[in-house]
């Protein structure tokens, strides 16, 4: 379960201190970790965005959830979940172009729903 990180810590150790993180979904135990590591270590560190793996949006919601407390999640980068399966669509001929456009932009907003959604209820909560 600390495999991410015990692999920040060891980037942090060899003096790597990237402007942002790009890290896979964790629990919310593993978030709040995370968070205190780099306040700890990192002051000047913009965050964490939440990468995808090409996962799909119903797991991706749950992530969301996860790191809906965390101070450093700050967004998301999951670029194939949203155009990977239109795009293997479009590409056998089964959508066309607006098709295409219109199943990559309703992933797109699907999951920009998703985020504000978490980010909203924890705001309405503080």
């Amino acid at each position: 379960d600390d495999t991410v990180l015990r692999a920040v810590k060891r980037l942090y150790n060899l003096g790597i201190y990237p402007e942002w993180w790009k890290l896979e979904s964790m629990s919310a135990q593993q978030w709040q970790a995370i968070d205190a590591l780099v306040q700890e270590r990192d002051p000047y560190c913009r965050g964490v965005v939440l990468l995808g793996l090409n996962a799909p949006i119903e797991k991706l919601a749950a992530s969301f959830e996860q790191a809906s407390a965390s101070t450093t999640c700050r967004g998301f980068m999951v670029g194939r979940t949203i155009f990977q399966e239109p795009s293997r669509r479009w590409l056998a001929g089964e959508l066309d172009d607006a098709g295409l456009i219109a199943a990559v932009r309703a992933n797109f907003e699907q999951l920009i729903s998703l985020w504000q959604r978490t980010r909203n209820r924890l705001e309405r909560a503080a």
